[in-house]
């Protein structure tokens, strides 16, 4: 039995087709283009593409974030040599996904909460 059920079933919804909250994908995409993580030219599809890429890399670092008592997925992955960070509800929703710079500090703030890999977590701790 996992220790992280409802972490787990979180991530595989997600793996199985990105969600967003009503009207804010594009939103999200255009931010991002904003930023400059990612091109001008970016879709959505290559948006959600990156977000999948996160969720299958094994070594990801997986994070439960805390926001006034309510869960959230963290994932943290290297892609095309940017760290990029996605958080998720564990209904499946996408809360956000951007290039965060220095991962160790950002992950350090309050709220916070190590897991373990994607391939623990995959393999139920």
């Amino acid at each position: 039995m996992s220790k992280y059920p409802q972490m787990l079933k979180a991530i595989k919804a997600v793996r199985s087709q990105v969600c967003w909250k009503h009207n804010s994908a594009v939103r999200h995409l255009r931010k991002r283009k904003q930023r400059g993580h990612l091109p001008t030219t970016a879709t959505l599809e290559d948006y959600e593409r990156i977000i999948l890429t996160v969720l299958q890399d094994k070594t990801g670092r997986a994070y439960r974030y805390w926001y006034n008592g309510i869960p959230y997925v963290t994932v943290v992955a290297t892609v095309d040599t940017r760290q990029w960070l996605i958080m998720f509800a564990y209904d499946g929703v996408m809360e956000s996904a951007f290039v965060v710079k220095r991962p160790e500090r950002y992950l350090s703030k309050p709220g916070f909460e190590w897991i373990g890999s994607l391939n623990e977590v995959d393999n139920e701790l």
